[in-house]
């Protein structure tokens, strides 16, 4: 735990225009998502009227579209996360699949989410780039909560996940990114003859 205030401190002293909840989403990107803090940061949108949109990141090599949602809590599994929360971050595979869902989703938009967001709709509906949600919180979310953001994401499209990663998953990810392990390498498909 220690490890991770110590490794969000670090990358404040670069950032620090950057809020705690804005800087561990930023560490969970460039721990897990990508391999550049530079690009971390620069996938952040959050903010006030964010609609549970917190960064966009955009891998074209991988053909994904990765979408988080952070919550920085004090202590490692020191509450649960609520319900509402966790099923308006599923929705979002809803709201960037459907048409009639995204307009209504947009409005009130903070702009700078809202380009990002076009964007992740036009890679997801015209290119075929698959949908992947995190839902990174140090809080906990139980077991029937999570079932029930993965079946709300299967029900809104086939080409989308939705992973939750509560605080214990996090300090393991934290371990395996100090040994070297994280970013994981995306998989390509090499056609052969």
């Amino acid at each position: 735990e220690n490890d991770l205030k110590t490794d969000i401190d670090g990358m404040r002293q670069q950032h620090r225009n950057l809020k705690d909840d804005e800087l561990f989403v930023a560490w969970f990107l460039r721990c897990f998502v990508t391999d550049t803090e530079a690009e971390a940061v620069a996938s952040l949108v959050g903010g006030s009227k964010d609609k549970s949109l917190d960064a966009v990141h955009i891998d074209d090599a991988a053909k994904k579209v990765f979408i988080v949602q952070g919550k920085y809590r004090q202590k490692v599994n020191g509450g649960a996360e609520k319900r509402n929360d966790v099923l308006a971050f599923a929705d979002l595979a809803r709201s960037l699949t459907n048409e009639e869902a995204f307009r209504t989703y947009r409005k009130d938009l903070v702009p700078a989410a809202a380009g990002k967001a076009e964007e992740a709709r036009k890679r997801i509906k015209s290119r075929g780039y698959r949908l992947q949600l995190y839902f990174v919180t140090m809080g906990k979310c139980s077991s029937s909560l999570t079932r029930e953001a993965d079946s709300t994401v299967r029900r809104a499209s086939a080409d989308a996940d939705i992973d939750i990663i509560d605080g214990k998953r996090v300090l393991r990810l934290l371990s395996d990114y100090f040994d070297g392990v994280a970013p994981p390498v995306p998989l390509l498909e090499i056609e052969t003859e």
